[in-house]
């Protein structure tokens, strides 16, 4: 053989090696060098279902994308469906495609078509990204199907029907890709399904990239800030890839009591030299109103100071209890739930507390309030009293993540959450206090209506 056949050989087989093996052609014509994990799932194309658990900040998406591209060069005729959940991410995903091909000169001249959502090459391949609508997706037909942070998908049942058709129809490879959001929904299943299967099926493979340190780029100091900046709850979803069971106690035993303090005694008067948050959820049918009282002491560390229920007790006699209590203390700060209490009910508690602030219940809200509780306990700065009721009620107030993948707050069987609420309305209110609000006396007086009863 002369030294130009062994060329031609060698060449030959190179480019067989890049034909075969995406991790060397991408390297080669795109200058993309894969990490370890990357390696394993671009080198595991021919399986035919994937479901890969991730953590952030893994590069992934950019995986998917480069494997797409891959793909379509690579393998005439060639249909690549990549659906996100919303079409911004459908339109992001498909900028990093085109991104790899117009930095390529060899690439260009074959790209017959491309617009926000679609690519197609001269050889009949295209890669179209979409939003999880069942519907459009009904319009296309695929021989590879990326599902990307399915656990997001709000129509996963939808979506699925309309996969499984295109998958029996082309005998097409699938991979679902998500960061754990509970444990439902499309996402939960898959997972289950790839470990319940990969003992017996060799078309099937679960893949566990995470936490988030795989990845070169994350820094000890990035995932510090982001500790500071989030939940516990939240960061090991994100971070850690921990799938959030469906319904749990959102404070944990050891949380609470990781707050109790023999510092936190209930006092029935202020210290004139201290300053206080007040937080107050008025009761709704068989619940009672709670009025709970933040001391914030110098560090900024915030303790329970007093505690006042009522309950068969009309909203004039309420709030003229309140404001005789907002006399003895220095309240600087305050919220109150005024979900279905009515604007004059609200009026009149601004009049014996001025600076409290009308707060309504809902989804977004709620979790706001919640997670700001959850922070402070966490990082120990909220000290509480060993008080059988308020222990017991934070103790029982149940999460579940629902469908469209938001956490909803729900209370034990037989249990209210009106001490839950009123503290975290209290310590969400410290957090708008400046050095200005600390330094005044705000202005209380009694106050009597007769104008609206409990109802």
């Amino acid at each position: 053989m002369t030294s130009l056949d062994t060329l031609k050989v060698n060449l030959d087989a190179k480019r067989l090696l890049e034909l075969l093996d995406p991790v060397t052609w991408l390297r080669t014509h795109t200058g993309f060098n894969a990490w370890p994990h990357e390696v394993e799932l671009l080198r595991d194309w021919g399986i035919r279902t994937r479901v890969v658990r991730k953590s952030r900040q893994v590069g992934i998406t950019t995986t998917i994308a480069h494997e797409a591209v891959w793909k379509a060069f690579t393998k005439p005729r060639t249909r690549i469906l990549i659906v996100s959940p919303s079409l911004r991410q459908s339109k992001m995903v498909m900028e990093i495609t085109q991104q790899i091909c117009s930095s390529n000169q060899r690439f260009s001249p074959n790209v017959v078509r491309k617009n926000s959502v679609e690519l197609q090459t001269r050889t009949g391949s295209s890669i179209v990204a979409t939003p999880n609508n069942p519907d459009r997706i009904r319009g296309y037909t695929a021989d590879d199907i990326y599902l990307d942070e399915a656990a997001h998908f709000l129509n996963d049942e939808p979506v699925m029907q309309a996969i499984k058709p295109m998958l029996s129809a082309t005998q097409g490879h699938f991979t679902v890709i998500s960061t754990p959001f509970g444990k439902r929904g499309l996402f939960w299943d898959q997972y289950k399904m790839a470990i319940d299967r990969k003992k017996q099926d060799g078309n099937v493979k679960a893949y566990e990239f995470h936490p988030s340190t795989i990845s070169p780029l994350i820094t000890p100091a990035y995932l510090e800030e982001e500790r500071r900046n989030l939940t516990e709850l939240e960061y090991k979803q994100e971070y850690e890839a921990v799938f959030i069971e469906e319904a749990d106690v959102y404070l944990t035993t050891e949380m609470i009591e990781g707050c109790m303090s023999s510092d936190a005694q209930l006092i029935e008067e202020g210290d004139p030299s201290k300053y206080y948050v007040m937080g107050v959820d008025f009761a709704k049918k068989q619940d009672e109103t709670v009025l709970i009282i933040l001391e914030v002491m110098d560090d900024r560390r915030l303790i329970v100071r007093h505690i006042a229920t009522w309950s068969h007790m009309d909203y004039t006699e309420q709030i003229a209890c309140i404001g005789e209590i907002s006399q003895k203390f220095r309240i600087v700060g305050g919220e109150a739930d005024q979900t279905g209490v009515g604007e004059a009910v609200m009026e009149d508690l601004k009049k014996v507390v001025r600076c409290v602030t009308g707060v309504t219940f809902n989804q977004n809200t709620k979790f706001e309030l919640a997670s700001t509780l959850r922070t402070m306990m966490e990082q120990k700065t909220l000290l509480i009293p060993n008080h059988k009721r308020l222990k017991l009620q934070l103790n029982s107030m149940g999460y579940q993540v629902s469908k469209p993948g938001h956490i909803l707050f729900q209370p034990a069987t037989n249990q209210h959450d009106d001490y839950f609420w009123a503290l975290a309305l209290a310590a969400h209110s410290s957090r708008e206090l400046s050095p200005y609000a600390l330094g005044h006396k705000p202005q209380t007086r009694s106050f009597r209506s007769n104008r609206y009863t409990h109802g």
